[in-house]
Order: C-alpha cells, then structure tokens, then sequence
C-alpha cells in the first residue's frame, strides 16, 4: 500500500517518462525510480431530502368547538421532496496513465503522492482539502414533546373523549393567562431574575404547544442525506442520464424504479481542449519527452434537474476530456531554482508552479 506521502530526495529526469500499465510501490533508496498515476475525473454528489409528516391530534374534531380553532390536520399523511443537490470532482487512478521517474543525481525533489499513487506535488507541502460527507443516509427527526405528562389526573380520568378534550382546552387556556401575567408582570412570586422569568416562559410555551397539538395535529420533518457517484467510466458526453428518482410518497428511490419521477444528469464535453491528430508514422518516430507528465484537463457542462426544477448547473474540468502534457525536466534543475509544483488529484492539471 503506498503510504500518503511518497518522498524522494533525489529525483533525475535524465531518462524519458514511460507508461506502465501496473503500479510499482517506491521505496526510497531503490533505483527503479517513483511511479505515479494520473488521474481520471469522477463525479460524486450528495443529495438532500426531507420527508414531512402530518399526523393528527387525538381532539381533532373538537377543535373548533372548544379552541375555534378550523385548519387542523384530518388524515395522516407525509410528503417527500429535494431540499438540495451538491457535487464535487475527485480523482481516481489511471492504469493507461501511469508515469515512473528515474532516480540520479542531475536534479533534487520531492515527489508527494497520495493514498491512491495520484502526483499531488513537488517540493512543496501539499494544503489541506475539505473533507466531503459520503455516509450513508442520516435521519434527523425532532423529538416529540408527550401532551401527557402535562395532562392533569382530571384530564386523564375522564369518562369520554369529549370531556378529556374539553378538560384539555381549560389547561391550554389557563397556560395562556399565565404567559400573559407574567409578561404584564402581574403574577405572585414572580422571579426576579430574567433568564429565570424566559425559562419559564418556555416551559409554558412548550406545554402549550404540545396540548394543542392535540387538537390541531403535528408536522414532523426528517432529513436524509444520499450519495451517488458518476464512475470515471462512466463521465462522457450524455444527455438526460437517470441518476435517481424521487417519489413523492416512496422518497429518494433507484433509478431503475419507476414508481418514481426521474433526476436527470448531464454532461457535455465543451471541447475546450483539442487531441494533437498524430499519425502511425510520426508516432512511431516521436522522441518521447522527458520530465513529469501531467494532464490539461477539459471543460464539461454538468447540470442534475428534474422535469420541473435544475439543482446543479456548472461547469467542472474532466481528465478524460483534455490531452497528456509534459513539465520539462529544466524547471527541477539544481542551477535553475528548482521549481514547487502542486497538482489537482481530481483532474492532473498544474495548479500552481513557484520557484524558491
């Protein structure tokens, strides 16, 4: 396993970069030299979605006698919507992008791989990336405050469902005329202390709250999190691509299931990089250059949209799309200032080149 960071204090490029098709692991010291990979772009996405949940009260249908209270929740019922979509690139090795450097004495380096054998940087530190969330779905529900424990012996040993109803409404009443004497500063032994007087106003809040969504019902909201990823094999000029879909009633379910309305994806190649056309015959005769090869990665519309709603609209840079170039060897010179180097792991572009 190639550890995160691979060094090598003395690197020579005197010997041209040739592809392998294997990852080798370097051991400093060795003289087989470093192998690196560059990468292909993959896509992963990260997608937010709540299900809201009405359930009604158990005096629903006394709410307008004893509360004149009209709009209450009648039925349960729940509803599942998209609340957001994210994306971002990342990386993953090339096996017909694979790179080994010689080891001499012409030129000093550092060479900084990643976990995955992917050239992050030369000579220089390589900064800290935001880590990005790929677990599983979360779920984050309220917790539901029980009317209950609130409830008088009165209330709860009442002989029907209309006199409990109505026992309920007189506590939610008198829950109110103590907020509002407390709030005229009129009640008896009121606390003197302010942060006592707002904690007791909550403690009321809540308890009226949670007897009146006896009458009225209650809307609970949970929040889930899904990731998917677009493969490197996959990240190519398409069209109106299934990614998943949502149903209403089902939630966030798999593409292949049409109980649900699709999430489309696309990804069109803006061809901002253009392949060198290289015959067999030139091929053939081609000097193959030395130094550290890297990518010029490509642009790419990527949009994710339902028939009705676009989440993501973008553009993002793709290996797959652009073409292999090569850093001169001059630039890692000992008479030259070597240079500092860092790389993008998620497509093998230069992001930067500093000398000392």
């Amino acid at each position: 396993m190639i550890k995160k960071f691979i060094t090598a204090i003395v690197l020579a490029l005197s010997a041209p970069c040739m592809a392998q098709t294997t990852l080798n692991t370097f051991f400093p010291g060795t003289s087989e030299g470093i192998t690196y990979h560059l990468p292909d772009t993959e896509i992963h996405i990260t997608v937010e979605a709540n299900c809201i949940t009405q359930t009604p009260g158990e005096f629903s249908s006394y709410a307008e006698r004893f509360l004149h209270i009209k709009s209450v929740i009648s039925q349960a019922s729940s509803r599942w919507e998209i609340t957001g979509i994210d994306s971002y690139c990342d990386g993953v090795p090339c096996k017909e992008k694979a790179f080994t450097v010689q080891l001499g004495n012409n030129t000093s380096s550092n060479i900084s791989l990643n976990n995955r054998g992917i050239i992050q940087a030369i000579n220089t530190d390589v900064p800290e990336k935001t880590i990005h969330c790929n677990s599983a779905t979360r779920e984050n529900r309220s917790k539901k405050n029980d009317a209950s424990q609130y409830m008088t012996e009165e209330m709860l040993t009442a002989t029907s469902t209309a006199k409990m109803a109505e026992l309920t409404a007189k506590e939610i009443y008198a829950i109110r005329e103590s907020k509002l004497a407390i709030t005229r500063v009129q009640a008896e032994n009121m606390p003197n202390d302010g942060a006592a007087i707002s904690i007791l106003l909550q403690e009321l809040d809540k308890q009226e709250k949670a007897l009146t969504e006896m009458f009225i019902g209650r809307t609970d909201t949970t929040y889930h999190t899904y990731s998917y990823t677009i493969k490197h094999d996959e990240v190519c000029d398409t069209a109106k691509a299934v990614l998943f879909r949502i149903s209403h009633k089902l939630g966030v379910v798999d593409k292949e299931n049409l109980a649900g309305e699709p999430v489309y994806y696309n990804i069109k190649n803006l061809k901002s990089v253009t392949p060198p056309v290289v015959d067999e015959k030139t091929k053939k005769k081609a000097i193959k250059p030395e130094g550290i090869c890297y990518n010029i990665p490509g642009r790419a519309k990527f949009d994710i949209y339902t028939r009705t709603k676009t989440f993501v609209e973008k553009e993002i840079a793709v290996a797959q799309f652009g073409v292999v170039e090569v850093l001169s060897k001059n630039l890692f010179s000992k008479s030259n200032n070597t240079a500092k180097v860092l790389f993008d792991t998620a497509t093998g572009g230069v992001v930067s080149i500093k000398r000392d």
